[in-house]
């Protein structure tokens, strides 16, 4: 489990009284660290009231089952990134692919997002919902916001012909690191290649894909 995703428990004595809002997020990061810990099937509310300094009623005054939780904190880690200003188009295809490669790895190298991956893989079919909304209203359009930033990078385009691979299939272009945060999820540490020769890796690849337009 990533040490990041732990959530101390707290004793009922000495439980603050907390905005529910605030409460709510306590109880998410609670449930995380019980779901990652246990995997969701053997985890129990009273597992995650315990852990969040709650009583079980405590617990129920916030959501109404474990699923309705697990939903909560899907819809609490899987959003959208945000991508951040790019380099002026003068710059060229290196800086460009440089900040790209930043961007994913501040979006996918979260422990959170890691975790939440980990358990959506092996519940998928608990929420096939919350899986299709999370498709189309995450991926979708983080994908077609990449494919919009690589085709204005290439620019140019004959009249009639047809645009660029990787504006076209702009999935291309995160596959590589998309494959690593896989890895990441099913194989140990010291299987996994070094982050600096994937990034390297698929640096090189951006960089031969964009030339070839």
């Amino acid at each position: 489990m990533d040490a990041q995703i732990a959530a101390p428990a707290r004793r009922e004595g000495t439980r603050l009284r907390l905005p529910p809002a605030v409460r709510s997020q306590q109880i998410l990061d609670a449930a995380l660290a019980v779901f990652a810990e246990r995997g969701y099937a053997a985890a129990r509310m009273d597992d995650i009231a315990l852990r969040a300094g709650l009583s079980k009623g405590g617990l129920y005054a916030h959501f109404a089952s474990k699923d309705e939780v697990f939903e909560a904190l899907l819809s609490r880690v899987l959003v959208a990134p945000e991508l951040g200003e790019p380099p002026a188009a003068a710059l060229g295809s290196e800086a460009l692919v440089d900040w790209l490669l930043d961007e994913l790895d501040a979006s996918l190298g979260r422990p959170e997002l890691r975790a939440v991956l980990r358990l959506l893989v092996s519940e998928a079919e608990r929420v096939p919902a919350m899986v299709a909304r999370w498709r189309s209203t995450v991926i979708e359009p983080f994908l077609s916001a990449v494919g919009e930033l690589l085709a204005r990078h290439l620019g140019g385009q004959r009249p009639g012909a047809a645009p660029p691979l990787l504006a076209r299939e702009p999935w291309l272009a995160l596959s590589p690191a998309v494959h690593a945060l896989l890895m990441q999820l099913v194989l140990p540490q010291d299987l996994l290649y070094p982050p600096q020769r994937v990034r390297q890796a698929h640096r090189e690849l951006l960089l031969l894909m964009l030339a070839q337009g």
